[in-house]
């Protein structure tokens, strides 16, 4: 008989809530517990999923030394103490990207887990996007040829960054999607990196509107990055993401504004429902996510290896301080471009 393995979500936000269903979705996985340091979210969180809820780790982790697993999903800024909690139990870890807030403390998070003996993974969704997945396979076999360069933008409604206010900025938590797919399609590191920056609808945050950045690789391939999060509240579609890849031998094209699925109603306008991250499906969400998950599941088992490294993490993260530090200097920043 297959062993159960016993999980655990830490945060219980959108993207908690996200992880614990899809656990509760995954035969031979039990979403033994949940830690929410808000009391009454805790409380909701642990009646609907049915598992034990604790507003304090260390109570969750000495009550439950069967947890073998955790989805750390928590604020950016709250990410090194949870990791550092999980580590200290010896816990399989899959940490939502970014892998912390600020260089320095991704830094130790990276030498905490060097020789870590249990799974360690970051939460870099796009890599298990089908789309994303197979544009990697195509350049990795070369049919692609050499590549030459790439354009990739990542714009989404207003709503996203009032969630966030204090807890994340744009190129932390928009841009580094495409900064960590880049760094993966191209197996190699930015060496000069220029960006530009306004804010408008979000200054009173001093949180940037859009960004504009352009990476020279390694590799001398070029990428140009645009991210923008004040669409309009009522744009149709959630995201608006493209990437056009052109290489000596061809180009490919990623769209995925139109999902593949579209209501029009007098009450809504029109939408654009998402059906590649978490589209619900009986009762649970599916798409990426829960393709992450399942092969975190599966490399606690041994089957499986994650896609996703603490050290491709912490170089993203490098690459947002790049850019930042281009956008406060308004100059070309240069990097060592090693991998």
């Amino acid at each position: 008989m297959t062993e159960t393995i016993n999980i655990a979500v830490i945060g219980c936000g959108q993207m908690g809530m996200h992880h614990a269903r899809v656990y509760n979705s995954i035969p031979g996985v039990k979403l033994t517990a949940i830690c929410e340091a808000d009391k009454k979210r805790c409380e909701a969180a642990s009646a609907e999923l049915k598992c034990k809820g604790y507003t304090d780790m260390e109570e969750m982790f000495n009550t439950h030394p069967e947890i073998s697993g955790v989805s750390i999903t928590m604020p950016d800024n709250m990410h090194l103490k949870a990791v550092q909690k999980t580590v200290m139990h010896k816990k399989h870890i899959l940490l939502e990207k970014p892998i912390a807030s600020r260089l320095d403390e991704g830094k130790v998070i990276l030498d905490l887990v060097k020789d870590y003996d249990k799974v360690f993974t970051v939460g870099h969704l796009l890599r298990y996007d089908p789309r994303f997945f197979g544009l990697k396979q195509s350049i990795v076999t070369g049919d692609l040829g050499d590549i030459i360069h790439i354009t990739c933008r990542r714009n989404s409604p207003i709503t996203g960054p009032r969630r966030y206010i204090g807890q994340s900025d744009l190129s932390m938590h928009v841009m580094i999607h495409d900064i960590d797919i880049m760094n993966w399609f191209l197996n190699c590191l930015p060496v000069k990196v220029f960006a530009k920056a306004r804010s408008v609808r979000l200054k009173d945050h001093k949180m940037n509107d859009v960004i504009y950045a352009i990476l020279t690789y390694e590799n001398e391939a070029i990428v140009c990055m645009e991210a923008s999060w004040v669409l309009p509240e009522n744009s149709p579609t959630i995201i608006d993401d493209q990437v056009q890849v052109v290489g000596t031998k061809g180009v490919a094209y990623i769209d995925a504004c139109d999902k593949g699925l579209r209501f029009i109603s007098e009450e809504k306008g029109s939408e654009y429902p998402d059906s590649r991250h978490w589209p619900y499906v009986n009762g649970a969400p599916g798409g990426d996510l829960f393709t992450e998950i399942l092969s975190f599941t599966a490399a606690i088992k041994g089957i499986a290896k994650p896609l996703c490294s603490a050290m491709d993490a912490y170089h993203a993260l490098e690459v947002v301080e790049a850019i930042e530090n281009s956008i406060t200097t308004d100059k070309e920043v240069r990097m060592n471009g090693k991998v």
